[in-house]
């Protein structure tokens, strides 16, 4: 049995044990009779039984994130958690030392250097004229083209058919070639 069945159960009982033995201090007395309490003492158990039961509902709700939070810990704390943990500390200290960072440095460099120069800016404002100048051809019906003749190249291509093609080229191309000589030179 888990730890997070058992514990809200153990605290509702550890809260409500206390107002038990309150109410019939008698050890000899293992149940209380309500018959023999007077109405005052009754009515103050029945305020603290309500009492302990809005709390422990906070409470339980409380101990069942806990417990949770313990499952995901425990998990952390596990052989492959703290494996993992390792690997990453060790893959960081490599990442950090000197000429790493010194070259990661210069490599956001130049790459900031690339995006921010003239070509890029140049680029970007032409943009807006090549979408224009290509958007009669991006039409629902070519994009359905497209697709249907990507599919069916899918459907062909499969790796027996590229295997028969390419031994019947090797085939061919030996007597094939021969009849296509530059022209100008007969030998």
């Amino acid at each position: 049995m888990r730890l997070s069945n058992i514990l809200p159960a153990a605290v509702v009982a550890a809260l409500t044990l206390p107002a038990m033995i309150m109410a019939n201090p008698s050890p000899a007395a293992s149940i209380i009779d309500a018959r023999e309490l007077p109405d005052i003492e009754l009515r103050s158990l029945h305020e603290l039984f309500e009492r302990q039961a809005v709390n422990t509902t906070g409470l339980i709700g409380l101990l069942t994130s806990l417990t949770q939070s313990l499952a995901g810990i425990e998990q952390l704390l596990s052989p492959t958690g703290i494996s993992s943990i390792n690997e990453v500390v060790t893959d960081l200290a490599t990442l950090l030392k000197a000429p790493t960072t010194d070259q990661t440095k210069s490599l956001l460099g130049t790459v900031s250097d690339l995006l921010g120069g003239p070509e890029v800016s140049q680029l970007i404002k032409g943009l807006p004229a090549i979408l224009s100048s290509v958007s009669g051809l991006l039409t629902p019906a070519l994009v359905t083209n497209v697709t249907d003749i990507l599919a069916g190249a899918h459907d062909l291509l499969t790796p027996t058919f590229v295997s028969q093609t390419t031994g019947l080229i090797n085939d061919v191309a030996p007597v094939w070639f021969p009849f296509f000589r530059p022209r100008g030179k007969c030998s």
